[in-house]
């Protein structure tokens, strides 16, 4: 067999048994412990005031680890519920407040005595999370009940809940603490065969009320929403399916776009920008922050394995210059990126230091930081989180799950049409029957493991006879073709 032919086909193996998650990863390394490692898994964090302390959640191990920053070594840990997956800090910088996405509770810590002081219950699958101004009330948004608990913090009780977009998932607070943007990471429902719409749900905490829904059109998937200090721009992370076309035309065009919407006084209303290039992507775009000074908009690719620097002028000039919606035109981000940042595996959350000299990057697969000095663009440091050293076949499965490398020009990965390993929301063209015969939703591959078998039907027996050929056609077969 030819070397490259060889390595096309380890490559196809490798990945069908990354599409069964636990199971088929662990089976297809038998040589090796099929023990799941306790890894940590850290996803999101936030900084003390003063910027001496990282609190960092950290999904996989149910737990809360304090790093010292100065040192860049973790100094504490506190228990948690399990699958935390939000985190925000009192103004005061005397609570902080984990949700728990698989137990429904918000974990209320001191961060003096460093103990757990009250558990909240919330809506179903808590994840993002914010305190407002007077650390009287907790907004959380619930992805499961598409909605966001409104907890009053004196008693601990939910007094309300406010209609989100489907699939609730992040929270950020303007500056001046009147209004909190909401995103969601499922479409809003709508017509079959139409392009999705999701929207930006934007609350006021006076009245604690939904008095906005920014529309965004063709956007299925949005993550992390950031403001400028000042308040006058915002961003949100998001994703542009084009799943209204056969997916056997991946190499004819993009599966996804990896853009962002900009809002606010800057703007003057809504626009999409994209942040992908004529011949790469820059697959899930995920974590989002802005420079004090907003010169610059990080953002973190979770598919990339780094993060984009943007050019926050050269970016306003772009928009104000151009007169037609250019989310779709690739060349444009040529105008206002200025550099692409590698980083570790799956980064998702993005932080900045309090004086924005720092920038911290959570690399979820690897179990560290990477910490870029913000005026070069350079990682100068790695922190270490302490967890496993060694990966084994089932961490191997999902680094290889939540990447898109191996897609034609880096455009998506597994993780795009299954977010957090879940579904999607949309409907795909995937041709095997013939064109436009074969449209069908994804499913949840949550806890998949010994539910075979698998199709609507019943018809595939196994994993790798489901999605083999798939993974293979549109995925493996770009980047090592036959000789």
């Amino acid at each position: 067999m030819a070397p490259r032919r060889q390595s096309r086909v380890l490559a196809i193996v490798t990945v069908i048994s990354m599409v069964a998650l636990l199971d088929i990863a662990a089976r297809s390394a038998p040589q090796q412990s099929t023990v799941k490692q306790h890894y940590l898994s850290p996803i999101e964090m936030v900084i003390s005031p003063d910027g001496g302390l990282l609190y960092v959640v950290c999904q996989d191990s149910d737990e809360l680890r304090i790093v010292d920053t100065q040192s860049a070594k973790v100094v504490a840990s506190v228990a948690v519920g399990h699958v935390p997956r939000g985190i925000t800090i009192s103004p005061d910088g005397r609570r902080l407040y984990v949700t728990n996405a698989w137990s429904d509770t918000v974990t209320v810590i001191d961060t003096t005595s460093r103990e757990v002081v009250q558990s909240l219950p919330t809506g179903f699958e808590p994840s993002g999370v914010v305190v407002d101004k007077r650390s009287s009330t907790l907004y959380v948004a619930n992805r499961l009940s598409s909605d966001v608990s409104v907890i009053d913090l004196k008693s601990g009780r939910e007094t309300k809940r406010l209609l989100a977009g489907r699939g609730a998932s992040y929270l950020t607070i303007s500056p001046d603490g009147r209004w909190i943007y909401g995103s969601h990471v499922y479409p809003n429902p709508g017509r079959f065969r139409t392009a999705p719409d999701s929207e930006i749900t934007v609350i006021d905490t006076a009245s604690q009320t939904v008095v906005e829904r920014k529309p965004l059109h063709n956007v299925a998937g949005v993550f992390h929403i950031a403001m400028s200090s000042d308040g006058k721009l915002g961003v949100a992370a998001q994703l542009r399916p084009k799943n209204l076309v056969p997916l056997a035309h991946v190499e004819h065009g993009w599966v996804f776009g990896d853009s962002l919407t900009l809002f606010g006084e800057d703007i003057g209303g809504a626009v999409q920008i994209p942040l992908d290039e004529l011949d790469h992507y820059y697959a899930l775009p995920w974590g989002v922050a802005l420079t004090p000074d907003k010169s610059k908009i990080f953002v973190t690719t979770a598919g990339s394995q780094s993060v984009t620097v943007i050019d926050v002028p050269k970016l306003l000039a772009t928009v104000r210059s151009r007169r037609q919606p250019f989310a779709n035109d690739l060349s444009a981000s040529a105008e206002y990126v200025s550099t692409r940042i590698p980083v570790g595996h799956n980064p998702h959350g993005v932080l900045l230091s309090p004086d924005g000299r720092r920038l911290y990057v959570a690399n979820r697969l690897d179990d560290n930081l990477s910490v870029i000095d913000t005026k070069t663009d350079n990682v100068t440091d790695t922190i270490d989180l302490g967890g496993p050293k060694t990966v084994d076949a089932i961490r191997r499965g999902e680094r290889l799950f939540y990447t898109a490398e191996f897609a034609f020009q880096g455009g998506f990965g597994c993780s795009n049409c299954h977010i957090d390993a879940t579904i999607d929301g949309l409907q795909w063209d995937l041709e095997p029957d013939g064109f436009g015969k074969d449209i069908v939703d994804n499913r949840s591959l949550e806890n998949l493991a010994g539910t075979e078998p698998f199709k609507w039907n019943g018809g595939n027996p196994d994993m790798p006879t489901e999605c083999g050929p798939r993974t293979e056609k549109h995925q493996i077969e770009k980047r090592y073709p036959d000789p």
